[in-house]
Protein backbone atom coordinates (compact mmCIF):
# COMPACT_ATOMS: atom_id res chain seq x y z
CA UNK A 1 0.00 0.00 0.00
CA UNK A 2 -0.57 3.04 -0.61
CA UNK A 3 -2.24 4.78 -3.66
CA UNK A 4 -2.34 8.61 -2.43
CA UNK A 5 -3.53 11.55 -5.00
CA UNK A 6 -0.94 13.22 -7.40
CA UNK A 7 -1.35 16.44 -4.95
CA UNK A 8 0.61 14.43 -2.58
CA UNK A 9 4.60 12.87 -2.27
CA UNK A 10 4.77 9.61 -1.47
CA UNK A 11 6.66 10.42 1.56
CA UNK A 12 3.80 12.39 3.22
CA UNK A 13 2.37 8.52 3.18
CA UNK A 14 5.15 7.01 4.70
CA UNK A 15 5.27 9.62 7.31
CA UNK A 16 1.40 9.07 8.02
CA UNK A 17 1.79 5.13 8.63
CA UNK A 18 5.07 5.69 10.56
CA UNK A 19 3.89 5.95 13.98
CA UNK A 20 1.45 3.16 13.74
CA UNK A 21 3.70 0.43 15.27
CA UNK A 22 0.86 -2.31 15.70
CA UNK A 23 0.34 -2.62 11.81
CA UNK A 24 2.41 -5.07 10.42
CA UNK A 25 2.72 -7.65 7.40
CA UNK A 26 1.33 -11.09 7.23
CA UNK A 27 3.22 -13.62 5.75
CA UNK A 28 2.97 -17.49 5.09
CA UNK A 29 5.47 -19.76 3.27
CA UNK A 30 3.41 -21.33 0.79
CA UNK A 31 6.21 -22.91 -1.51
CA UNK A 32 9.46 -23.44 -1.00
CA UNK A 33 12.47 -24.57 -3.31
CA UNK A 34 16.44 -24.70 -3.52
CA UNK A 35 16.13 -21.18 -4.68
CA UNK A 36 13.23 -19.37 -3.65
CA UNK A 37 9.71 -19.33 -0.96
CA UNK A 38 7.04 -18.74 -2.27
CA UNK A 39 4.80 -16.18 0.02
CA UNK A 40 1.32 -15.27 0.55
CA UNK A 41 1.37 -11.98 1.82
CA UNK A 42 -1.27 -9.39 3.63
CA UNK A 43 -1.33 -7.05 5.99
CA UNK A 44 -2.81 -7.42 10.09
CA UNK A 45 -3.34 -5.27 12.77
CA UNK A 46 -2.44 -6.63 16.71
CA UNK A 47 -5.40 -5.76 18.56
CA UNK A 48 -4.50 -7.17 21.83
CA UNK A 49 -1.15 -8.58 23.13
CA UNK A 50 -1.18 -12.19 21.87
CA UNK A 51 -4.51 -11.48 18.53
CA UNK A 52 -3.24 -10.06 15.20
CA UNK A 53 -7.17 -8.84 12.78
CA UNK A 54 -6.40 -9.04 9.03
CA UNK A 55 -8.44 -10.51 6.08
CA UNK A 56 -10.07 -13.80 6.06
CA UNK A 57 -8.57 -14.14 2.02
CA UNK A 58 -5.28 -13.70 2.87
CA UNK A 59 -5.34 -17.16 4.72
CA UNK A 60 -7.54 -18.40 2.64
CA UNK A 61 -7.01 -17.25 -0.60
CA UNK A 62 -8.95 -20.26 -2.78
CA UNK A 63 -12.02 -18.91 -0.70
CA UNK A 64 -13.31 -22.19 -0.01
CA UNK A 65 -13.09 -21.56 4.03
CA UNK A 66 -10.84 -23.76 4.31
CA UNK A 67 -7.39 -22.85 6.09
CA UNK A 68 -4.60 -23.48 3.26
CA UNK A 69 -1.67 -23.95 5.08
CA UNK A 70 -1.83 -25.86 8.46
CA UNK A 71 1.86 -26.04 8.99
CA UNK A 72 1.83 -22.80 11.75
CA UNK A 73 5.38 -22.58 11.54
CA UNK A 74 5.26 -21.28 7.99
CA UNK A 75 2.98 -18.35 9.34
CA UNK A 76 4.54 -14.95 10.77
CA UNK A 77 3.59 -11.15 11.97
CA UNK A 78 6.29 -9.25 10.75
CA UNK A 79 6.67 -5.05 12.40
CA UNK A 80 8.19 -2.66 11.40
CA UNK A 81 8.51 0.42 9.11
CA UNK A 82 10.67 -0.79 6.32
CA UNK A 83 10.34 -4.85 6.00
CA UNK A 84 12.66 -5.13 3.18
CA UNK A 85 15.65 -4.01 5.50
CA UNK A 86 14.51 -6.40 7.91
CA UNK A 87 11.68 -6.36 10.47
CA UNK A 88 11.88 -5.02 13.71
CA UNK A 89 9.82 -8.15 15.52
CA UNK A 90 8.79 -11.19 13.95
CA UNK A 91 6.20 -13.17 15.84
CA UNK A 92 5.11 -16.35 15.36
CA UNK A 93 1.54 -17.81 15.05
CA UNK A 94 0.55 -20.41 17.70
CA UNK A 95 -3.12 -20.39 16.03
CA UNK A 96 -5.33 -19.53 12.81
CA UNK A 97 -8.91 -18.71 13.05
CA UNK A 98 -11.63 -17.76 10.30
CA UNK A 99 -14.39 -15.88 10.75
CA UNK A 100 -17.49 -18.50 11.24
CA UNK A 101 -19.55 -17.11 8.76
CA UNK A 102 -16.72 -16.47 5.89
CA UNK A 103 -17.50 -20.39 5.22
CA UNK A 104 -19.27 -20.79 1.70
CA UNK A 105 -22.66 -20.83 2.91
CA UNK A 106 -24.80 -19.70 -0.44
CA UNK A 107 -26.61 -16.70 1.69
CA UNK A 108 -23.12 -15.39 2.82
CA UNK A 109 -22.06 -15.61 -1.65
CA UNK A 110 -21.89 -12.76 -4.22
CA UNK A 111 -21.46 -12.59 -7.80
CA UNK A 112 -18.90 -10.19 -8.61
CA UNK A 113 -18.40 -7.83 -12.11
CA UNK A 114 -16.98 -11.32 -13.69
CA UNK A 115 -20.12 -13.31 -12.68
CA UNK A 116 -18.03 -15.41 -10.37
CA UNK A 117 -19.23 -16.62 -7.13
CA UNK A 118 -16.99 -15.42 -4.36
CA UNK A 119 -17.53 -14.89 -0.06
CA UNK A 120 -19.37 -11.69 1.03
CA UNK A 121 -17.21 -9.33 2.06
CA UNK A 122 -19.04 -8.67 5.57
CA UNK A 123 -17.36 -11.65 6.63
CA UNK A 124 -13.49 -11.17 5.44
CA UNK A 125 -12.41 -11.66 8.57
CA UNK A 126 -9.48 -14.10 10.39
CA UNK A 127 -7.51 -13.96 13.77
CA UNK A 128 -3.84 -15.28 14.03
CA UNK A 129 -3.34 -16.12 17.73
CA UNK A 130 0.66 -15.30 18.59
CA UNK A 131 2.60 -17.92 20.52
CA UNK A 132 2.50 -15.90 23.40
CA UNK A 133 2.07 -12.25 24.97
CA UNK A 134 3.52 -9.76 22.83
CA UNK A 135 3.95 -6.22 25.19
CA UNK A 136 6.95 -4.03 23.59
CA UNK A 137 3.49 -2.61 21.49
CA UNK A 138 0.64 -1.16 22.31
CA UNK A 139 -2.24 -3.14 20.78
CA UNK A 140 -5.00 -0.82 19.18
CA UNK A 141 -8.44 -0.82 20.05
CA UNK A 142 -11.53 -2.17 17.99
CA UNK A 143 -14.74 -0.09 17.72
CA UNK A 144 -16.97 -2.86 19.51
CA UNK A 145 -14.90 -2.03 22.42
CA UNK A 146 -15.71 1.91 21.81
CA UNK A 147 -19.45 2.50 22.18
CA UNK A 148 -19.03 5.97 20.03
CA UNK A 149 -17.73 4.38 17.34
CA UNK A 150 -20.42 1.58 18.07
CA UNK A 151 -23.31 2.68 15.72
CA UNK A 152 -22.32 2.54 12.18
CA UNK A 153 -24.28 5.80 11.65
CA UNK A 154 -21.57 7.49 13.58
CA UNK A 155 -19.13 6.37 11.42
CA UNK A 156 -20.36 8.29 7.88
CA UNK A 157 -18.23 11.14 7.11
CA UNK A 158 -15.64 10.25 9.23
CA UNK A 159 -12.28 10.38 8.13
CA UNK A 160 -10.41 7.26 8.56
CA UNK A 161 -6.79 5.86 8.19
CA UNK A 162 -5.93 3.08 5.87
CA UNK A 163 -2.79 1.72 5.64
CA UNK A 164 -0.65 -1.16 4.37
CA UNK A 165 2.56 -2.96 2.97
CA UNK A 166 1.21 -3.38 -0.69
CA UNK A 167 1.75 -1.69 -4.43
CA UNK A 168 1.71 1.89 -3.82
CA UNK A 169 1.83 4.61 -6.62
CA UNK A 170 0.54 8.32 -7.23
CA UNK A 171 -2.22 8.40 -7.85
CA UNK A 172 -2.45 4.62 -9.68
CA UNK A 173 -0.96 1.26 -8.17
CA UNK A 174 1.94 0.05 -9.72
CA UNK A 175 2.42 -3.49 -9.90
CA UNK A 176 5.82 -3.41 -9.59
CA UNK A 177 6.45 -0.63 -6.82
CA UNK A 178 6.38 -2.89 -3.36
CA UNK A 179 9.43 -2.06 -1.10
CA UNK A 180 8.34 -3.20 1.90
CA UNK A 181 7.52 0.38 3.24
CA UNK A 182 4.50 0.35 5.57
CA UNK A 183 2.45 3.37 4.08
CA UNK A 184 -1.09 5.09 4.84
CA UNK A 185 -3.89 7.71 3.33
CA UNK A 186 -6.75 9.07 4.43
CA UNK A 187 -10.26 8.80 3.04
CA UNK A 188 -13.92 9.56 4.02
CA UNK A 189 -15.99 7.23 5.11
CA UNK A 190 -19.14 7.04 2.78
CA UNK A 191 -21.25 4.02 3.35
CA UNK A 192 -21.58 2.08 6.39
CA UNK A 193 -24.26 -0.65 6.32
CA UNK A 194 -24.94 -4.61 6.57
CA UNK A 195 -21.21 -5.33 8.11
CA UNK A 196 -19.37 -3.19 5.43
CA UNK A 197 -17.84 0.13 4.98
CA UNK A 198 -17.06 1.47 1.60
CA UNK A 199 -15.65 4.66 0.66
CA UNK A 200 -14.00 6.17 -2.74
CA UNK A 201 -11.05 7.51 -4.74
CA UNK A 202 -11.89 11.17 -5.41
CA UNK A 203 -9.71 12.58 -8.29
CA UNK A 204 -7.93 16.09 -8.03
CA UNK A 205 -8.96 17.06 -11.47
CA UNK A 206 -12.04 19.84 -11.24
CA UNK A 207 -13.30 18.54 -14.40
CA UNK A 208 -13.84 14.87 -13.41
CA UNK A 209 -14.84 15.69 -10.14
CA UNK A 210 -17.89 18.23 -11.81
CA UNK A 211 -19.11 15.22 -14.09
CA UNK A 212 -18.72 12.74 -10.91
CA UNK A 213 -21.18 15.41 -8.69
CA UNK A 214 -23.52 11.99 -7.80
CA UNK A 215 -20.20 11.23 -5.87
CA UNK A 216 -20.08 7.64 -4.42
CA UNK A 217 -21.81 4.80 -5.49
CA UNK A 218 -20.65 0.81 -5.61
CA UNK A 219 -22.28 -0.82 -8.93
CA UNK A 220 -21.18 -4.35 -8.68
CA UNK A 221 -22.59 -4.86 -4.95
CA UNK A 222 -25.70 -2.85 -5.75
CA UNK A 223 -27.94 -5.57 -5.73
CA UNK A 224 -26.20 -8.25 -4.12
CA UNK A 225 -26.67 -10.73 -1.18
CA UNK A 226 -27.14 -8.30 1.32
CA UNK A 227 -28.89 -5.54 -0.12
CA UNK A 228 -26.85 -2.51 0.22
CA UNK A 229 -28.01 0.88 1.17
CA UNK A 230 -26.65 3.13 -1.51
CA UNK A 231 -25.22 6.88 -1.10
CA UNK A 232 -25.81 8.64 -3.88
CA UNK A 233 -23.95 12.04 -3.05
CA UNK A 234 -20.48 12.55 -1.34
CA UNK A 235 -17.96 15.27 -1.73
CA UNK A 236 -16.09 14.79 -5.30
CA UNK A 237 -13.59 16.27 -4.03
CA UNK A 238 -10.49 14.89 -2.52
CA UNK A 239 -9.11 15.40 1.32
CA UNK A 240 -5.24 16.58 1.26
CA UNK A 241 -3.78 12.76 2.14
CA UNK A 242 -6.92 11.22 0.15
CA UNK A 243 -6.31 7.69 -1.18
CA UNK A 244 -6.78 3.82 -1.08
CA UNK A 245 -5.47 0.90 -1.24
CA UNK A 246 -3.81 -2.08 -3.47
CA UNK A 247 -3.08 -5.58 -3.88
CA UNK A 248 -0.88 -6.66 -0.89
CA UNK A 249 -3.13 -4.43 1.33
CA UNK A 250 -5.26 -7.12 2.01
CA UNK A 251 -6.02 -7.03 6.21
CA UNK A 252 -5.03 -3.72 6.92
CA UNK A 253 -6.60 -1.65 9.52
CA UNK A 254 -9.31 1.05 8.84
CA UNK A 255 -8.15 3.81 11.86
CA UNK A 256 -11.33 6.31 13.09
CA UNK A 257 -9.78 8.68 15.93
CA UNK A 258 -11.68 8.47 18.98
CA UNK A 259 -10.10 10.47 22.65
CA UNK A 260 -6.92 11.40 20.28
CA UNK A 261 -6.53 7.57 20.09
CA UNK A 262 -6.73 5.23 16.57
CA UNK A 263 -9.58 2.55 16.87
CA UNK A 264 -10.14 -0.18 14.01
CA UNK A 265 -13.38 0.17 12.82
CA UNK A 266 -13.01 -2.19 9.81
CA UNK A 267 -10.77 -4.12 7.72
CA UNK A 268 -9.69 -4.17 3.91
CA UNK A 269 -11.37 -6.56 2.13
CA UNK A 270 -11.57 -5.55 -1.45
CA UNK A 271 -11.32 -3.09 -4.01
CA UNK A 272 -13.83 -2.41 -7.05
CA UNK A 273 -12.56 0.04 -10.32
CA UNK A 274 -15.17 0.02 -12.73
CA UNK A 275 -13.64 1.83 -15.03
CA UNK A 276 -11.05 -1.28 -15.00
CA UNK A 277 -11.62 -4.88 -16.70
CA UNK A 278 -10.23 -8.03 -15.57
CA UNK A 279 -7.66 -6.87 -13.29
CA UNK A 280 -8.92 -4.03 -11.43
CA UNK A 281 -6.07 -1.40 -11.14
CA UNK A 282 -6.40 0.84 -7.52
CA UNK A 283 -6.53 4.85 -8.97
CA UNK A 284 -9.05 7.33 -8.99
CA UNK A 285 -12.84 6.25 -9.14
CA UNK A 286 -11.89 3.21 -7.16
CA UNK A 287 -14.29 1.95 -4.33
CA UNK A 288 -13.23 0.35 -1.09
CA UNK A 289 -14.60 -1.96 0.71
CA UNK A 290 -14.25 -2.82 4.01
CA UNK A 291 -15.21 -5.66 6.48
CA UNK A 292 -16.90 -3.26 9.38
CA UNK A 293 -16.43 -4.81 13.02
CA UNK A 294 -19.58 -3.73 14.07
CA UNK A 295 -21.83 -6.19 12.72
CA UNK A 296 -23.50 -8.48 15.04
CA UNK A 297 -21.63 -11.84 13.69
CA UNK A 298 -18.59 -10.37 13.85
CA UNK A 299 -18.87 -9.00 17.20
CA UNK A 300 -19.91 -12.36 18.55
CA UNK A 301 -16.49 -13.81 16.75
CA UNK A 302 -14.26 -10.82 18.39
CA UNK A 303 -15.63 -11.96 22.22
CA UNK A 304 -15.10 -15.37 21.36
CA UNK A 305 -11.32 -14.59 20.82
CA UNK A 306 -11.26 -12.80 23.67
CA UNK A 307 -10.35 -9.58 21.48
CA UNK A 308 -13.17 -7.68 22.75
CA UNK A 309 -15.17 -7.59 26.28
CA UNK A 310 -18.72 -9.19 26.49
CA UNK A 311 -20.12 -6.29 27.39
CA UNK A 312 -21.74 -5.45 23.92
CA UNK A 313 -22.28 -8.71 22.82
Amino acid sequence: MVVINDKTKDSASIKLAKPIDPVGRVEIVTATTADYQELNIGTGTLVAPNKVLTAAHVIDPNLDGIIEVKDLSRYSFELGDNLDEGSDHSLKIDQVTLHPSWKAAKANRVSDNDGQDIPNPQYDLAVLTLNSDFTEIEPVEVSPDVPELLDNASLLGKKGTLIGYGDYGNPTADPDNSDGLRRAAENIIDSADNGLIRFDYDSTDPLIQKNNDQGFNSPNLDGSYPELTSVPESSPKPISLEGGIAPGDSGGPLLVESDLEPVVVGVASEFINPESSGSPISGYGSIYVYTSLNDPQTIEFLSTEDIISNEFV
